[in-house]
């Protein structure tokens, strides 16, 4: 039954809004945790600038990048907040009053191709591996046992355990761990 004994949607957020007092709405940390989830919500790095470009706050993925590049980053967004037309970033003016206070900071992604990356490929091509001995790898990187391995590719395991040595051999490593995370690095 439609709307039956129910208030319409904006009617309830009004009133709810309407109980809040106004002076303390989102301040201190429930601002701070509201501003976290917004930022989070967001899947490119995001930040929250001042009009110098100084990093107020930021989502997990922009702490990510400032940790590799804070200085990279600090200049790139300055140079956007400047005007520079190759700044990679949207800006979104924070308006206190009418003025502008700071920004709304979110990279762009780039514009280049995406490449997907064959870990087991790469470093099939770079460990100069076999066409078994990359057969043999694809199941230890899936957590097959050497038993498992030998099943499905109906060989013994002792062949299994051949191929395994010459892999480690070639890629210079002493374990299975080792081995999935060199491969991995590419």
């Amino acid at each position: 039954m439609k709307g039956a004994g129910q208030r319409p949607l904006r009617g309830r957020a009004r009133a709810a809004g309407e109980a809040l007092d106004r002076s303390t709405w989102l301040r201190g940390t429930a601002a701070l945790s509201v501003l976290d989830t917004a930022l989070n919500a967001i899947d490119a790095p995001a930040f929250v600038v001042d009009l110098g470009g100084e990093v107020l706050h930021a989502n997990t993925n922009a702490q990510v990048l400032l940790e590799r590049d804070r200085p990279g980053v600090s200049r790139s967004l300055v140079e956007a907040i400047g005007g520079a037309p190759a700044g990679g970033w949207d800006l979104t003016p924070l308006r206190g009053s009418e003025q502008p206070r700071g920004f709304l900071a979110i990279m762009r992604p780039s514009q280049g191709p995406v490449v997907a990356r064959d870990p087991l490929r790469a470093a099939s091509q770079r460990w100069h591996l076999t066409a078994r001995q990359t057969q043999v790898l694809n199941w230890i990187a899936h957590g097959l046992t050497n038993v498992l391995i030998a099943e499905t590719l109906g060989i013994t395991e002792g062949t299994v355990e051949f191929h395994i040595k010459a892999i480690f051999d070639k890629a210079g490593v002493e374990s299975r761990a080792m081995l999935i995370v060199k491969m991995l690095e590419g």
